[in-house]
């Protein structure tokens, strides 16, 4: 082989969009707080006024069984008490019990349709379901009832996993037009512009979010990846760079660096960035397979083929790596070896290995 050719892979969180949807946020009302009823004009008894509160008690304790029956009193007491049903949904949700927490924010927006509240966490339950349709019609109520940020943004998390990016943005502008300063709302902002090939606005929409918290770490590796996609080498150094300063423990950030430094023709200092990632998480995959990419790169072939050997022992599956050791297998002329490697990489859906496989001498070994 006159060239050799290996393959790397950065990995940056690109966004909170493919994360797993958030904890739900339990807001109860204190206790002293009105009890307005748009949907009944009759005042709410005082002595369901009273076991509302002492619900609301109960919860902020976490006895959440206590609470759940006070707020069944109150309930009893005056039967469209919307904040009662709503706050009850709230306890039962932390006793893990869904199913009657859905029913009660089904009819706490019934008796009171400005409870956004139900809605976003209507919203919340049929995504965990896998129901995004019945999802966004939730989240578009809640938004009717009251535009906060968490619901434009809940709703942006929504589409832009669905890849339906331009409405993703959409919200999130809107998010951020509420509120400028809401660094994780500018960082996914940036990576919808990216979805959508607008590098110069991502880019934009990563600095603004690392000047509203500049210890943001995702932010800057996002940023780092931008400009390394756009072949800005130097400053995606920096925003790596950056993005360490900000949490020297990020294995993903040294990793990223590498890379870049790699693009850079930066060998021995991509090799140390490895080997930071490696030493914050040695069950890193990635970085023990570019750590390979790079020790082919300068000739040291053992030391490749121990890096790309340690990937292999973490993920059998892994077929770059496989390739990469076939490549370095090669060069030390254990073609035997390489073949075996080259065939395995191959059936792992690598095209180039496939390649490598076909038309070298392994039909001879």
């Amino acid at each position: 082989m006159n060239k050799i050719n290996y393959f790397i892979c950065s990995f940056v969180v690109c966004s909170a969009f493919f994360s797993t949807a958030q904890v739900n946020e339990v807001k109860v009302l204190k206790a002293g707080d009105p009890v307005e009823q748009k949907s009944d004009s009759t005042a709410i008894p005082a002595k369901a006024q009273e076991k509302y509160n002492e619900g609301i008690g109960f919860f902020e304790q976490k006895k959440f069984d206590e609470s759940v029956a006070a707020f069944s009193v109150a309930i009893q007491l005056a039967p469209t008490f919307g904040k009662a049903y709503l706050n009850r949904g709230y306890a039962y949700l932390e006793s893990k019990n869904t199913k009657l927490a859905k029913a009660d924010f089904e009819f706490a927006t019934r008796y009171d349709s400005s409870l956004d509240q139900g809605f976003y966490e209507l919203g919340i339950l049929a995504e965990t379901d896998g129901q995004a349709e019945e999802a966004l019609r939730a989240y578009d109520k809640a938004i009717a009832s009251n535009p906060s940020v968490k619901y434009y943004y809940r709703r942006a998390v929504l589409y832009a996993n669905q890849g339906e990016y331009a409405r993703a943005k959409q919200d999130l502008t809107a998010a951020v037009q509420l509120d400028k300063n809401d660094a994780l709302v500018l960082n996914d902002r940036g990576s919808v512009n990216k979805q959508l090939g607008d590098m110069e606005n991502a880019i934009a929409d990563y600095k603004a979010a690392v000047e509203a918290n500049p210890k943001m770490t995702m932010a800057w590796n996002n940023l780092g990846s931008t400009y390394r996609k756009k072949g800005d080498l130097s400053k995606s150094i920096e925003a790596y760079t950056a993005a360490i300063s900000s949490d020297p423990s990020n294995f993903l950030s040294y990793n990223n660096r590498g890379v870049a430094k790699m693009d850079n023709n930066d060998w021995k200092g991509a090799i140390a960035d490895f080997r930071k990632a490696i030493d914050l998480n040695p069950n890193y995959k990635f970085a023990h397979n570019n750590l390979a990419g790079a020790y082919l790169k300068l000739k040291q072939y053992e030391d490749a083929v121990t890096a790309a050997t340690k990937a292999i022992q973490l993920d059998q599956s892994y077929g770059v790596a496989y390739y990469n050791r076939g490549a370095a297998y090669e060069m030390l002329r254990e073609m035997r070896k390489a073949c075996e490697d080259w065939s395995k990489a191959g059936e792992l859906g690598v095209e180039s290995a496939q390649a490598y496989f076909q038309n070298s001498d392994c039909s001879n070994q």
